[in-house]
């Protein structure tokens, strides 16, 4: 043992001594370096230090008024004001009794700051209890920044693992504002964005269809690949519903599985709902995908599920589907058919189903420079009230680019479209066995122009692009043909440059027309984006048009098509404006038309107007539409939305709320109010859903409430979520 005369040494020559009494021996994985006003080495393992002591290793630092170290235990020992910093952690306490490789050890009286600032706590007293992982005795919580205490989480044990991305509270409750807001006997939260096992936020919300709805979820994080959640939910006017969540992952397949059910005492039923998705890849060029969706009720979206669902789900498909990759072909085989959910104001159509539905399409290269497409399919349709069959077809099809510049192109394409039909007995359909055979042609062309030139400074390139495009297909009568899958489709540009306008491959016009149409374009000379554009486009018919979707309609004999005109694009900085018309020139009336304008000159501040009408439809839709999202105040938010029907002079949708951030913590507040059932009978017997949202949000940790974010992204275009939170680390 030797001893040093208590004198002051600079921090240079200090860190050097230590360095060398603690080598000697077997010495720690890193070099400990120390700093001190005074040092003391009692032997070759232990030193003492006192006054502005500073104490080293890889990415620990610790600043203490005295200081013992132990070399051969690895022990450290520090006291009066003690500051320790672990990877931008922060802790400050009284005294540290701490062994440095092991990460254990304990902090009297701590303060913890977490990397970054983004959360801090205090305690009675911190065990380090290994790598990254914290465990401290009658603690409190909160992201709030220091000088800010709006809310805090209290526990008399709290568990931070960083190492596993979970923090966890026992007797734990919330302090908001100095008042209690929850209390539970256990309660975990992520530390980061990171997946894990545990009570997920309970949600609340109100509406008139269920009164009170709660729902409690909890995650169980099974294993990197699986997880589960568990939705047990409570409606007031209905009973208590159990649902469900099972996701899979491996490299070759994955999937999900969800239920629910529920005893509902306001309808006296059992209703529920389930819904299963299979991907897998079975070979490497096979792939299969499955899905079976099913509810009790024609009801249940309407009753449980929000406006997007109730909206979207009215054919539940169950299907089998396998796809195969070849070499410049593909094949697919599917088994698919619906429950379709009915309105007793607008009944849906009952879609047939496939059992089976074989399909192939191939390139093959046997003209070079040409484009050759083969296609063809087999389908077996099946309906509980409507003529069935089977129905068969090919689409053989070449495409030979005559011209193909950069300013220039003119493609013509042949091909013939071949169809069997085999029908069960029917007695609206003539004949079990039909055929059809078709040879199609069409012709497109168009050029390219470019100029460049400059407007208040600005350089830009704008072009001018006339196209034409020529179709011809003799007339074959198809009244004789059921019709399983086709429709009119929506007459557009898009659909006035395709050869059939019917979808599907049971009705195949006869053409002989001609589209014309203009387009310009406006781009940015310095970053190439495109400003703006306009097109004018019609169709031109030379012999009238006598393939009819239904046997009971009439032949068109109309000499040309509407006139098409669209214009828009990002006119000013933040503000875009888009126009579509669709104008009937012999009865000098419009068809359709769709105007909108948005405006978004940073996050959190949108706004947009539109106004659509459609005559081309029955019930004549008129609307307008009206939303936004802008700031209010410093941290006040306003969001809301209205759509109206000015044919029917009513609201369809109306929906309004505030948003405040806090930095720490924040609040939202929403009501919308939807129609339901829409019946056309009786208009005062229409019911609508309201519903209001309340959400509070305590930094990182956790959210009480039902959250609206995913209903005003729905509702509201360039909405902003100006209230997410960091991760706590």
């Amino acid at each position: 043992m030797f001893a040093l005369p208590p004198r002051r040494l600079s921090a240079i020559t200090l860190a050097l001594l230590a360095v060398h009494a603690f080598a000697e021996e077997t010495p720690p994985e890193s070099p400990i370096h120390l700093e001190a006003d005074e040092a003391v080495a009692h032997s070759r393992t232990e030193a003492e230090a006192h006054g502005n002591v500073v104490i080293q290793r890889d990415t620990t630092e610790v600043r203490s008024e005295w200081a013992q170290y132990n070399s051969e235990t690895d022990h450290l020992k520090a006291g009066d004001a003690v500051t320790m910093t672990r990877e931008g952690d922060v802790l400050t306490g009284n005294s540290l009794d701490y062994y440095i490789n092991a990460n254990r050890g304990t902090l009297e009286n701590p303060d913890y700051h977490v990397a970054q600032g983004v959360a801090r706590a205090d305690a009675v007293k911190l065990l380090f209890d290994g790598p990254d992982r914290y465990k401290m005795r009658t603690a409190r919580f909160t992201t709030c920044p220091v000088g800010r205490d709006d809310w805090y989480l209290h526990a008399s044990t709290l568990s931070l693992d960083y190492a596993n991305n979970v923090g966890m509270a026992y007797n734990g409750w919330i302090q908001f504002y100095g008042v209690p807001i929850l209390y539970s006997p256990w309660m975990n939260f992520p530390l980061s964005g990171n997946r894990q096992t545990g009570f997920l936020a309970p949600s609340v919300s109100f509406d008139n269809r269920n009164g009170i709805d709660l729902q409690t979820p909890f995650y169980w994080n099974i294993a990197p690949n699986y997880d589960a959640t568990f939705y047990p939910r409570y409606l007031a006017d209905r009973g208590t519903m159990l649902g469900a969540e099972f996701r899979y992952l491996q490299p070759s397949y994955s999937g999900q599985i969800r239920a629910d059910r529920i005893s509902d005492h306001k309808d006296e039923q059992d209703r529920y709902s389930i819904a299963f998705l299979h991907q897998q890849q079975l070979l490497p060029r096979l792939s299969m995908y499955a899905q079976v969706q099913k509810v009790s009720d024609d009801d249940y979206f309407n009753d449980f599920g929000d406006q997007v669902a109730a909206a979207s789900q009215t054919n539940l498909p169950r299907e089998l589907t396998f796809n195969y990759a070849g070499n410049g072909w593909s094949g697919l085989a599917r088994w698919q058919r619906y429950q379709t959910l009915q309105s007793e104001s607008d009944p849906v159509d009952i879609p047939y189903a496939r059992l089976p539905q074989l399909y192939y399409a191939s390139s093959p290269q046997w003209i070079k420079g040409a484009n050759i497409s083969i296609t063809s399919e087999y389908v077996d349709f099946s309906h509980p009230t409507k003529v069935d069959g089977q129905r068969m077809w090919i689409n053989p099809t070449i495409t030979y680019p005559l011209v193909q510049r950069p300013y220039a192109f003119v493609k013509p394409k042949i091909g013939v479209h071949a169809s069997y039909y085999s029908l069960n007995d029917s007695e609206t359909v003539e004949g079990e066995n039909s055929s059809r055979v078709l040879p199609t042609f069409s012709l497109d062309s168009g050029l390219i122009f470019e100029r460049d030139d400059t407007f208040n400074g600005q350089a830009y390139t704008q072009t001018l692009e006339p196209r034409a495009y020529y179709v011809y297909i003799p007339y074959k009568d198809q009244s004789n043909l059921p019709n399983f899958d086709s429709a009119l489709t929506d007459f557009s540009l898009a659909q006035i440059f395709s050869e059939n306008r019917f979808s599907g491959n049971d009705r195949i016009n006869d053409a002989n027309q001609i589209t014309l149409a203009l387009t310009t374009r406006f781009f940015d000379g310095d970053t190439g984006e495109e400003r703006f554009n306009a097109t004018v486009g019609q169709r031109f018919y030379f012999q009238d048009q006598r393939v009819t979707l239904d046997a009971y309609e009439k032949p068109s004999t109309a000499q040309e098509s509407d006139l098409l005109i669209t214009f828009g694009g990002r006119l000013w900085r933040n503000f875009v404006a888009n126009y579509a018309l669709q104008y009937n020139l012999k009865e000098q009336v419009t068809a359709r038309a769709d105007a909108g304008i948005g405006w978004s000159p940073g996050e959190g501040r949108a706004f947009n107007l539109r106004y659509v009408v459609n005559r081309n439809v029955s019930p004549i839709i008129e609307q307008f539409d009206i939303s936004g999202q802008w700031p209010l105040t410093r941290n006040w938010y306003g969001v809301a939305r209205y759509n109206y029907s000015l044919k029917d002079s009513r609201s369809l949708e109306a929906l309004a709320g505030l948003e405040y951030n806090a930095g720490c913590w924040a609040l939202r507040l929403a009501a919308q109010r939807y129609i339901n059932d829409d019946s056309d009978t009786d208009p005062d017997q229409e019911k609508y859903t309201v519903t209001y949202f309340a959400m509070l949000e305590l930094g990182g940790l956790v959210g009480l409430g039902s959250n609206p974010v995913s209903t005003l992204r729905q509702s509201i275009p360039g909405y902003t979520d100006m209230l997410t939170t960091n991760s706590i680390r």
